[in-house]
């Protein structure tokens, strides 16, 4: 048996003796025959010990530099695997479709209207219409839950008691009380023809509560983006100018201690939310917003990187991809992007911890929260009313989750292509004693045809140039680009030998 074992034993050492000698003859044929520098040095006999043992460390040295440095080629690709570049800085203006406008009024309720409304009402004997008209201030609750500073929650189920027994809802009560786009929007004029502002701009929900929009679309049989408003042209002619009442004397509930006119300029197919971009516009001025658009588009090979990697999404990729198992959303758009995303997050947050849905948001079946849901609004408030929503996070981990940018809010992926509206505004205030009549001012009213500016405010809105920057966003390596990179790494390395 000892020598059985002890065979086997000979027998595995000749053949790991035999294959160390093969290798070593092996290695000294390719050191003497290859062409790379400093290989044949090492197997050379007639050298000594010594240099042949210093051209040895030198050509390992070397092999460690390139798959050091190839290391560091492959770990920048997979952090950087896509790459934006500016594709042109001439991008014609005419392919750039013009961006919805949507123009809410800081007061949210017409003193006017809200006294009418209140007139009509039934309500409980001992309770005075001038104390309900100043109690639907409140109203703005739902807008802005906790915008009072402190508790009217008796105040609100009051309020929403009466409302129950005249059989309304909420949606119809702030129809009722909001001033509407043809009393809003006195004159507009889309590409130098002035006409009625009913022909342009349609009352939407926005997050700032009902407001007017131009070529905004919101629901998903809107048209295609091909039919979007488009404007071929720069300067203030040839954009949409718009001549706003803002009517102080009609004040009854503002949002924030001023008289004007929030401006919201967005993407025709994205929800007017928090972070649009948003101009103030003060009364009695008039006020350029010029357009600096961009587009951002993906090309082919984009769709060949899964979205993990590429950290974007295509639009025919979200039904499959984000929307699969879903069978109702809480918001309705025309379009995926971002900020769609996002304020889907937040309605769904709401619907999740209130089980309604606040009445600013274009949803299909789910119930309008009320006024006896703004408790609830306002305990919530925290997870839904910022940049970064979440179901189920404290404030204080809410902060701490922003700083991890490999997260994403809700799930939600950025865009592969967009467009993006930046603007610059100028303003200055307009003689209140002129009148506008067909883009120009003047002293003469025309026999009361012309619109008198006292309380008025006028806007522009319009593209800049007419060029602007397109960007490419592709695959920033491909095998091709990685293996000429291993090339010239190993190239380098045998450079420096030869040095």
């Amino acid at each position: 048996m000892k020598s059985d074992r002890t065979q086997s034993r000979q027998r595995v050492s000749n053949v790991n003796a035999k294959c160390w000698s093969i290798l070593k003859r092996q290695a000294a044929e390719f050191c003497q025959n290859t062409g790379l520098h400093g290989y044949k040095y090492i197997s050379q006999s007639e050298r000594s010990m010594t240099e042949r043992i210093i051209w040895a460390i030198i050509v390992f040295v070397s092999l460690g530099c390139a798959i050091v440095l190839m290391k560091m080629a492959w770990l920048y690709f997979a952090t950087h695997p896509t790459l934006t570049v500016i594709e042109t800085t001439h991008h014609g203006i005419w392919n750039f479709p013009f961006p919805a406008i949507t123009i809410c009024d800081i007061n949210r309720m017409s003193y006017n209207l809200t006294k009418q409304f209140v007139e009509n009402l039934e309500t409980p004997a001992n309770v005075s219409k001038n104390y309900l008209i100043q109690e639907m201030r409140l109203m703005n609750e739902l807008l802005l839950p906790g915008i009072f500073g402190y508790d009217v929650q008796k105040n609100l189920t009051y309020l929403q008691d009466i409302i129950d027994n005249n059989h309304l809802s909420i949606p119809n009560v702030m129809n009722l009380i909001t001033q509407n786009c043809s009393t809003l929007l006195t004159m507009c004029k889309w590409k130098g023809k002035t006409d009625q502002c009913d022909k342009y701009f349609k009352q939407s929900l926005s997050r700032n509560g009902l407001c007017c929009s131009f070529n905004y679309y919101t629901f998903p049989n809107s048209p295609a983006l091909d039919n979007v408003e488009r404007s071929a042209a720069c300067g203030y002619e040839s954009g949409m100018s718009i001549v706003i009442n803002v009517d102080p004397n009609n004040y009854h509930a503002p949002t924030i201690g001023a008289y004007g006119i929030k401006v919201m300029i967005h993407y025709a197919l994205d929800y007017p939310d928090f972070d649009t971009e948003i101009e103030l516009v003060r009364l009695n001025t008039t006020h350029f917003i010029s357009l600096n658009p961009t587009e951002t588009y993906a090309k082919r090979e984009m769709k060949d990187m899964p979205v993990s990697t590429r950290k974007c999404i295509l639009n025919d990729e979200t039904d499959k991809i984000l929307y699969a198992n879903v069978k109702e959303r809480n918001l309705t758009y025309s379009a995926y992007s971002y900020h769609n995303c996002l304020a889907e997050c937040r309605a769904t947050i709401i619907r999740a911890k209130c089980g309604c849905i606040p009445y600013f948001v274009p949803q299909n079946s789910t119930r309008i929260c009320n006024l006896k849901d703004v408790q609830c609004l306002t305990k919530y408030k925290s997870l839904f009313d910022t940049s970064w929503p979440s179901m189920d996070e404290t404030v204080i981990s809410l902060l701490k989750t922003i700083n991890n940018i490999n997260e994403s809010p809700c799930g939600c992926i950025p865009d592969c292509t967009l467009y993006y509206y930046p603007f610059e505004s100028s303003y200055g205030n307009i003689d209140t004693t002129t009148y506008y009549y067909n883009g120009r001012f003047s002293k003469n009213s025309r026999n009361g045809t012309a619109i008198s500016m006292h309380n008025h405010t006028l806007v522009h809105i319009y593209f800049n140039d007419l060029v602007a920057f397109q960007y490419r966003r592709s695959v920033n390596y491909n095998w091709r680009n990685i293996f000429g990179k291993i090339n010239f790494y190993i190239i380098l390395c045998k450079k420096i030998i030869n040095v």
